[in-house]
């Protein structure tokens, strides 16, 4: 079944606090970009690990297909700025590497012990 035509026509918009405990089938997370996830706001005062940990709980919210997205380029306070991509989409780059990484590793190591029976 497509996936998007699974709820044709719906569409909820949510921050990451309200998320919890929902699912659906895809999710998008936009704003994935330095300063606004983590949120860097003069105002208030958050910490990065729960920012982190919401984060997580939005990525979790998808049971199919899950979007990560940034803006190249947003404009901000009638500025045009190009942010840099949040850190956080940085270390699930780091992690998928380290376990593509391991896969190969593990592998390798398999076809090793296989060689070694012949």
């Amino acid at each position: 079944e497509d996936v998007f035509n699974s709820r044709a026509g719906k569409v909820s918009l949510l921050t990451l606090h309200a998320a919890k405990g929902l699912e659906f089938p895809v999710v998008f997370i936009v704003g994935c970009e330095s300063g606004l996830l983590p949120l860097k706001a003069d105002l208030l005062t958050t910490s990065v690990e729960e920012e982190r940990r919401l984060f997580y709980v939005g990525m979790t919210r998808a049971r199919e297909r899950l979007y990560l997205v940034r803006s190249r380029q947003r404009t901000l306070f009638g500025r045009a700025t190009e942010p840099a991509a949040s850190p956080f989409l940085q270390d699930i780059l780091e992690r998928m590497e380290d376990v593509k990484a391991r896969g190969m590793s593990r592998r390798r190591a398999r076809e090793k012990e296989q060689f070694k029976l012949f």
